[in-house]
């Protein structure tokens, strides 16, 4: 029973024993420790800044990423509509040069077809004087009865239907 016996001389020489290992811990470990946790949190706080910082840069890219797609869109929308624009105009171009041309050729046609016209109206009329002279001529170097003018023109009109 020795061993769960109290001696107040083992338990003064414990405890002063105890204060001894406190102070020379103080002076030599304690410090260095509380150093080191010191330490521990400046790094532990310094990388929690960093990475604010990052999330801070990161999130102020983001909002200028978002910034330039939404200019990018814009941007290529007004191209479009730039382009649709253009499109419209040199189809609106296109099509009044073609009836333009088209207006052209047709009073170009219709010029010619009237010069042919006259042509062909002085051409007949020009046969019909000969016609006219030439039974004229026989009209007259003939006598008038009616028969003989009869047989005069059949003759006439034979002779035009072989020489055609």
């Amino acid at each position: 029973m020795d061993l769960v016996a109290i001696t107040p001389g083992l338990i003064i020489w414990t405890i002063i024993t105890f204060i001894v290992l406190l102070v020379v811990l103080r002076l030599v470990a304690w410090k260095p420790i509380l150093d080191m946790l010191d330490q521990r949190e400046k790094t532990i706080n310094d990388a929690l800044d960093k990475a604010r910082q990052a999330k801070e840069e990161a999130e102020a890219l983001m909002a200028t990423n978002r910034e330039m797609i939404g200019k990018a869109r814009q941007e290529m929308a007004g191209i479009i509509e730039k382009a649709q624009r253009d499109a419209e105009q040199r189809r609106a171009e296109i099509l009044a040069r073609a009836h333009g041309e088209a207006e052209a050729k047709a009073k170009q046609f219709t010029e010619d077809l009237d010069r042919q016209k006259r042509a062909a109206i002085r051409d007949i009329r020009a046969e019909a004087v000969d016609l006219i002279l030439a039974a004229s001529s026989r009209l007259v170097s003939e006598k008038l009865d009616d028969e003989k003018h009869r047989g005069l023109v059949r003759d006439y009109i034979e002779d035009l239907s072989k020489t055609s």
